[in-house]
């Protein structure tokens, strides 16, 4: 170990305790090889949140690649910030000190599915998960900036002026690039027009928004007059675009961020595999009927408040055993209104709204291709994997390997 962190190791205790007591939040020191050496911490990591020591190694490389006088804030795929700077002397990086894990904005249950969905974790521990994050410490960017300045002060001998690090997302190679050429006021303007009538028909379930599109001369005008020779990359582009805007359109149909994210994370996947425009314009169209199909089975805004209050605590809880007393008393409503409204406003019953969540949940984990049949079932909620599989082909009409092997043939056909 070099004298320069054996150094920080001596004053940590007492620096660590001070900002540990000051802020709530956990210090770290760590080597440069993203090892912790030694932490004063108040939050223990959820066994769940798999890899979470590589996020050291990610923010060492960046701090190496900077000058002495600048921090980091770093956000995982977890939503877990750090704030971080290095530990140098005479331009040789020794490791770093950090801040951390925190959040830039309050827990939600939108977040937490978003979180759950985009890593995959279990729908069994999201309320483990709710309990860790709602203990972290929220910093407005004011906060962020004051915490950087001071690690920055901490780390060095000589007072020096603290610039926080911008960290971009990687840009496409060189050759991937397409040239965007200069468009007229009037042809932006009617994209835009375009795009938000789209927007308003998908949030409405509406599928006059696959007929607009071939309205035009070719089913991908709309998003593609900007790439002159429609090269495959801009096609790719084009239809994350496509996308990203049936997504908004979907929350603004109030479906639950859980549905969309299956959906959307599925479409990102088949976007990067397709090699053709044919394939381009049957996706194109493939992607405007699901999520007008998903508005219209699983939108919650025509329903009443205490309707919308069952569905979210159904959500936040479907992994533990649920019935129609239970959820009533929690939202403090009569169990035989609460079941006529549901019954009324969904058409379907507490229970059979249950078992479609959790097939909907199923569906995600065993397209993953990651847990048994049998493991999926307790996952989501069912403690008998016969009666599972009985409630997965009642409403898909496909046994859970049926459907496996589905998603597999797909999978294969897109590639």
């Amino acid at each position: 170990m070099s004298n320069i962190l054996e150094t920080f190791l001596g004053d940590f205790p007492k620096m660590g305790l001070v900002i540990n007591t000051l802020t709530k939040m956990d210090v770290r020191i760590i080597d440069p090889n993203g090892t912790v050496l030694v932490q004063q911490i108040s939050h223990e990591f959820p066994a769940v949140l798999h890899n979470i020591d590589q996020d050291f190694s990610v923010i060492n490389s960046s701090l190496e690649e900077h000058l002495p006088n600048h921090f980091i804030y770093y956000v995982n795929s977890y939503g877990l910030g750090y704030i971080a700077v290095g530990i140098w002397n005479k331009q040789q990086f020794y490791g770093s000190i950090a801040i951390g894990p925190l959040l830039s904005s309050i827990p939600s249950k939108d977040s937490m599915s978003y979180i759950m969905a985009n890593n995959q974790l279990p729908i069994g521990q999201q309320v483990l998960l709710w309990n860790f994050y709602e203990s972290l410490p929220v910093i407005s960017s004011m906060e962020k900036e004051a915490l950087g300045y001071l690690l920055v002060r901490l780390s060095n001998y000589e007072p020096i002026q603290a610039h926080e690090i911008a960290l971009q997302s990687k840009r496409y190679p060189s050759e991937d690039r397409t040239e965007i050429h200069a468009e007229s006021n009037k042809s932006i303007e009617e994209r835009y027009e375009g795009e938000k009538i789209m927007i308003d028909l998908i949030s409405k379930g509406d599928k006059k928004a696959i007929r607009m599109i071939f309205k035009e001369e070719a089913p991908l005008q709309l998003f593609l007059n900007r790439f002159p020779g429609q090269p495959i990359r801009a096609v790719k582009n084009s239809l994350l675009v496509l996308n990203t805007l049936c997504r908004i359109s979907a929350e603004k149909g109030s479906v639950h961020p859980l549905f969309i994210h299956h959906i959307s994370g599925k479409f990102s996947i088949l976007i990067e595999k397709i090699s053709s425009l044919q394939q381009s314009n049957s996706l194109l169209i493939q992607m405007i009927n699901e999520y007008c199909e998903m508005i219209h089975t699983y939108s919650t805004r025509s329903y009443s408040f205490i309707v919308k209050k069952a569905v979210d605590y159904i959500q936040l809880f479907l992994d533990h055993p649920l019935t129609l007393e239970e959820i009533a008393d929690v939202i403090k409503v009569n169990p035989t209104l609460l079941s006529r409204k549901f019954k009324e406003e969904t058409n379907m019953n507490v229970i059979e709204y249950i078992h479609s969540m959790r097939v909907e949940n199923a569906k995600l984990f065993l397209s993953r291709g990651k847990y048994s049949i049998t493991e999926v079932a307790f996952m989501v909620g069912f403690n008998d994997a016969n009666y599972f599989t009985r409630v997965f082909k009642k409403i898909t009409s496909l046994t859970p390997s049926q459907y496996i092997k589905k998603c597999v043939k797909n999978s294969v056909q897109h590639t």
